[in-house]
């Protein structure tokens, strides 16, 4: 600690309280308690339970940040816009390459192809010197590996023979992308590498910033489970995503939220580990992405969204929007509802910013001491794969603050207690899922192969009621809970139950 405080309130007092289990909060934390700060997370839910675990769940190399109509023109007229893109894209080379390297991180290489026609929303120079130019920004480590193919091998590529308008098509212009196989693990991971270090974590729990105490601390007010109702701390670092403006009345808005919704259909055995990508007819990002096996998932939508981030989900305007561009993209696969198997939605966090109305995606860290809020900070619009940049940034934020902290030994989980083998036993006796939705949806990944029957669900409670300590009502209860869950984040918004699998289509 940086303070001489009162011995009988150490337990509840802390160099820095973290709020928010998502990729920002948890990559905060493991960097915190790696540097020997006495840190608390708190989440209102799970880990990974916002945006992180609902994201389009790729680890891309920041060409997005460098797309546009006529980009020359627009770099020309908003300088300071494009010098923010290029930093962006070359901070997502960065992150690419460190996490595609770390073999801790769960994640896949695939091919992923811009197709480019004559009335396309990319001429192949703008593409070009995209990949050129992240080229010369980004790290040599993770090499791009561009393919330029013309029309003829564009057609008769496994999936530029579907795309549209094959008589206007000019070719294709692929390169090696990444994919998060299961985000929501790399904030549990965190969370767990952060807790051998030291740090405490309350999940299930709301907080709300109360001022300051006569020692200059602040006071959370901590409302779920467990003894301790108030935390103290010399720095708060707001990390809640879509709901970090309800930390406190902080006078200004922090948060613009937008919608991002996608679609799980099966295709061809020739879509795997390929991808596609362009610009739908509403202006923004489209991509076609492998999730395993025969599966893929088109996406995102791009809509403003308000309220409450938890009732999220997809809808009939989603589901047509977005097999209505699919069909454009790709008329050979004849999509229609019934070939989707799932669906899924989230809020991206972005930063409000009153000269953009959808909200600016450039990462900002806010210092709200202007606000009367001295030693709290915020952070919006942090990508998934910028995390590790993210904690990084928010421990340098810290020790400006209240300088390094005082080391302190390691606490390692492996000397007290053996771990079980079983994914789901290890779910809840060492990884903090408060429930079988968190086992079923975040720790195993259950439900992203697709809708969980109740009888598969039946047979984990089974499993896990004795280690929860559930009684047979409770079991009950958390079955239907779980299947209810199910149905309003994951199933398809034109019916109420899984309906039997259709078969895949044939190339």
């Amino acid at each position: 600690m940086n303070q001489n405080l009162p011995p009988e309130r150490n337990k509840e007092i802390f160099d820095v309280v973290v709020v928010g289990g998502g990729v920002n909060g948890t990559a905060a934390l493991r960097e915190l308690a790696g540097a020997g700060y006495k840190v608390l997370l708190v989440e209102a839910e799970d880990l990974g339970s916002g945006a992180s675990g609902r994201s389009s769940r790729m680890l891309h190399c920041g060409l997005r940040y460098l797309e546009g109509p006529d980009p020359i023109r627009n770099a020309i007229r908003h300088p300071i816009r494009f010098a923010r893109a290029l930093h962006m894209a070359r901070d997502a080379m960065q992150a690419r390459a460190e996490l595609a390297q770390d073999e801790t991180v769960g994640t896949r290489a695939i091919e992923l192809s811009f197709p480019i026609w004559r009335d396309g929303p990319f001429p192949r120079w703008q593409l070009d010197a995209g990949l050129r130019l992240l080229r010369l920004i980004g790290p040599s480590g993770v090499p791009l590996d561009v393919k330029s193919r013309d029309a003829d091998a564009a057609g008769t590529h496994p999936i530029g023979r579907h795309l549209r308008d094959q008589d206007a098509l000019r070719g294709m212009v692929s390169f090696r992308e990444y994919l998060f196989t299961e985000p929501e693990r790399l904030c549990i991971d965190n969370a767990l590498d952060a807790e051998l270090h030291g740090a405490e974590l309350r999940l299930m729990t709301r907080a709300e910033l109360r001022g300051r105490d006569v020692a200059g601390l602040w006071r959370l007010g901590l409302e779920g489970p467990g003894s301790i109702t108030e935390a103290r701390a010399l720095v708060v670092l707001n990390l809640a995503g879509s709901w970090a403006d309800g930390l406190a009345d902080f006078g200004k808005r922090l948060v613009r939220g937008t919608k991002g919704a996608h679609i799980i259909v099966r295709l061809p055995e020739g879509f795997a580990d390929r991808g596609i990508a362009t610009m739908h007819r509403g202006g923004h990002p489209f991509y076609g992405l492998p999730l395993g096996q025969d599966r893929f998932y088109f996406g995102p939508t791009e809509t403003p969204f308000e309220g409450d981030a938890r009732n999220v989900h997809a809808d009939r305007d989603d589901l047509a929007f977005l097999l209505g561009e699919a069909n454009h993209l790709l008329p050979g696969l004849g999509l229609t509802e019934k070939h989707v198997e799932q669906c899924w939605a989230g809020v991206r966090p972005l930063t409000e910013d009153a000269s953009r109305p959808m909200g600016a995606r450039e990462r900002r860290v806010h210092d709200l001491a202007p606000q009367g809020f001295e030693n709290v900070l915020a952070m919006t619009a942090g990508p998934v794969m910028s995390l590790r940049s993210a904690g990084r940034r928010m421990l340098s934020e810290v020790v400006a603050r209240i300088g390094p902290p005082k080391a302190r030994a390691t606490i390692s989980l492996g000397q007290t207690t053996q771990a079980p083998t079983d994914a789901e036993a290890l779910a809840v006796t060492h990884e903090h899922a408060p429930d079988l939705y968190a086992v079923l949806a975040r720790r195993t990944g259950a439900v992203w192969s697709g809708m969980v029957s109740r009888e598969d669900a039946a047979r984990t409670a089974d499993t896990l009621a004795p280690l929860f300590g559930w009684s047979a009502v409770r079991k009950a209860s958390e079955i239907e809970a779980f299947l209810a869950r199910q149905e309003t984040e994951f199933c398809v918004p034109r019916h109420n139950r899984k309906e039997p699998d259709q078969p895949a289509m044939q190339p």
